[in-house]
């Protein structure tokens, strides 16, 4: 049987870049030899380049030479740096506003949530983080009316990705009190139930900020915090509930090989949901039943 023809949904060519920067992997130049004739026919010009290379084949030599670091296996003792996985995901925009911090996006913001259920029987969520830009084949209206919930701890998620898991300066600290498990868990809640209201109550394909979800062929992502919930701490949230580790980063790349199964929504279509698939995992019934 011939491979499903994929595509790149997500794509960022500044993280792809620095990871291939920062890892010393080597993207192998094709020589092409152009022959160049002078104007009375004489003389004879070699010359090499590298060939420009297609996302597919960066993808892939990158997970080649990077095989041994990136991580499927949720299971696997952190902290993790780099990981692999497949399922579905849900993309949102992220809500931000900047209270005056240190440290911000300073772009519009998609936060990409996936979900698994590893080996052990630990939930693991992946909470991502990246510009609405790198999404293809996707128009980012300039205004898209909606209204819901909107975090209170938007502002310390924003400076903790804008600081990719370093340490909250001191300001925010002392106004917000969040350490890094608090933020992993708010940052949850925004990639789960960012824009509800009363009519769509959790349902994350209709909630005010949606943008799309998919089923994702594979999708990889920097981490930038890996963290392993205390027992107990978060039983009085019970959205939590089941909960173990929350991986949060940002993505560099999101690929797609079963166009069937996105949908997208903006402005007045969220909420309608002709043929949803409610049946498949991480749905509402088992998140909050």
């Amino acid at each position: 049987m011939p491979k499903p023809v994929g595509s790149y949904v997500y794509w960022s060519e500044r993280l792809v870049g620095e990871v291939i920067d920062d890892n010393g992997v080597r993207l192998d130049p094709r020589i092409k030899s152009a022959l160049k004739l002078g104007v009375a026919g004489s003389g004879l010009d070699l010359t090499g380049r590298d060939r420009e290379k297609t996302s597919f084949e960066i993808a892939e030599k990158l997970k080649k030479k990077l095989r041994s670091h990136m991580v499927s296996d949720l299971d696997t003792p952190g902290p993790l740096r780099l990981v692999q996985g497949e399922g579905w995901v849900e993309v949102a925009e992220f809500q931000r506003w900047d209270a005056g911090l240190e440290h911000t996006l300073g772009q519009r913001t998609a936060v990409i949530h996936a979900q698994t259920v590893t080996q052990e029987g630990r939930r693991v969520d992946i909470c991502l983080f990246g510009s609405l830009k790198n999404l293809r084949g996707y128009t980012i209206l300039e205004e898209d009316p909606g209204s819901g919930w909107v975090s209170s701890a938007a502002p310390a998620i924003q400076e903790f990705i804008a600081l990719r898991g370093a340490a909250p300066s001191a300001r925010t600290r002392d106004t917000w009190g969040y350490d890094e498990e608090a933020v992993a868990v708010e940052a949850l809640k925004v990639a789960l139930f960012q824009g509800i209201s009363n009519e769509y109550t959790r349902r994350p394909e209709a909630r005010a900020f949606t943008v799309m979800d998919f089923k994702a062929s594979e999708y990889v992502a920097v981490i930038y915090k890996d963290v392993t919930l205390t027992p107990d701490r978060w039983d009085h949230e019970p959205d939590m509930n089941g909960v173990s580790r929350i991986l949060i980063g940002a993505p560099l790349w999101l690929r797609m090989t079963r166009p069937e199964t996105m949908r997208t929504y903006s402005g007045t279509n969220r909420g309608a949901l002709p043929g949803r698939d409610t049946s498949r995992p991480g749905r509402d019934d088992q998140l909050h039943g």
